[in-house]
């Protein structure tokens, strides 16, 4: 029988230290394997909150500009705004003091054809072409309309009868403004051809004077209706006082002015009625003041508050649409006038009936006091 030989003790130690080393090789290896994965998981773990962080600065820095874009369009929306309103107002100034200076020369006008002047240079600023017409009879006793004032269009001879332009015909029978297009057979061959474009807008406005209309307005081209409807009012109410007193001749009435005390006691005598004859010198001279004080007073509620009066008028009630205004214009004839004549008279109450109410009290309201003597 064949024995296997035996080892040695180097050999035993041998074979066991390759052991070992086979062991510890493996041992190493797992243990580096074990260490590069967890670095690399640290570093994906390190890349990824960099990445988070990355991504969150980047969030944080998107959300920093939207604010700040925002707050920028906002102050920039406000700047403008604030132009905007600054510009406004600084236009609303320039309108105003522009409509203010034209009223103080209307009323320093001591002719109508100044005041067409003056008109037709106000509305040239609200209107590129325009021209002012008046109307008179010819020898054939038709009425024929002639330019007395113009801006922006030719020179031209600019006469022709009302019966060849309907809207001008409109405006002299009705008093109302009116819009119509520029052609021969609204405002005749002769204004057609000087406003050039016959298919473009004209707009008429009446100037009115004691309710009848003594001239027309015709303006065309980025036309302010509104403030042309104002200057005509006012060169109307010019025009009004020219031809209502040029002489400073008291109003005229039906029968002669009876003056009588505000009131006496019973056992006194009745008063002798007063003629405007009878009047001394000083109390004429006053009276032609209270007339002139009443008739420039219901001129203003008309020309500033043309809107509310004509509300009134419409429900019949021209008091409780200006109460305010008409109470401080009784205030003030009161003040100036009635508390220093016993002769005086209540022109004020006069006025408002006669140049808003058409001589109708019913249209001045139930709650109009009266006259105040």
């Amino acid at each position: 029988m064949h024995e296997s030989p035996t080892l040695s003790w180097r050999e035993v130690i041998n074979k066991h230290s390759s052991v070992m080393l086979d062991e510890l090789a493996v041992t190493l290896d797992s243990a580096f394997e074990a260490e590069r994965n967890r670095s690399a998981e640290a570093e994906r773990a390190r890349a990824e909150a960099e990445r988070a962080r990355d991504a969150e600065t980047e969030r944080i820095r998107a959300e920093a500009e939207r604010a700040r874009d925002a707050e920028t369009e906002r102050i920039r929306a406000e700047a403008e705004r604030a132009r905007s309103a600054e510009q406004t107002e600084r236009v609303r100034l320039a309108t105003a003091e522009s409509l203010n200076q034209m009223l103080r020369r209307l009323r320093q006008a001591t002719s109508d054809t100044e005041v067409f002047e003056l008109l037709a240079e106000a509305a040239a600023a609200y209107a590129e072409r325009l021209v002012v017409l008046t109307t008179e009879n010819n020898q054939d006793e038709e009425t024929e309309a002639r330019a007395v004032a113009r801006r922006g269009i030719g020179e031209g001879d600019l006469t022709f009868p009302t019966s060849e332009a309907a809207a001008v015909a409109s405006v002299l029978e009705t008093g109302d403004p009116v819009t119509a297009l520029a052609s021969q057979a609204e405002i005749s061959q002769a204004l057609s051809g000087a406003f050039g474009d016959r298919q473009s807008k004209v707009y008429l406005f009446p100037l009115v004077a004691r309710q009848d209309v003594v001239a027309v307005l015709i303006a065309s081209g980025n036309v302010s209706a509104a403030v042309l409807e104002l200057l005509c009012g006012a060169a109307g109410l010019k025009l009004e006082t020219l031809r209502q007193a040029p002489a400073l001749r008291p109003l005229p009435a039906p029968e002669p002015i009876r003056i009588e005390p505000r009131a006496v006691p019973a056992t006194t005598a009745a008063p002798e009625r007063r003629t405007w004859n009878d009047l001394s010198p000083e109390d004429q001279k006053l009276h032609l003041q209270a007339q002139r004080m009443a008739r420039v007073k219901v001129a203003e509620l008309r020309l500033y508050h043309a809107d509310r009066m004509r509300d009134g008028l419409g429900s019949g009630d021209v008091y409780g649409a200006l109460r305010a205004e008409i109470d401080a214009a009784r205030n003030a004839f009161l003040q100036a006038f009635l508390s220093k004549s016993s002769t005086m008279v209540d022109y004020l109450h006069l006025e408002l009936l006669r140049s808003i109410a058409h001589d109708d009290d019913r249209l001045l309201g139930e709650d109009y006091p009266g006259p105040m003597v």
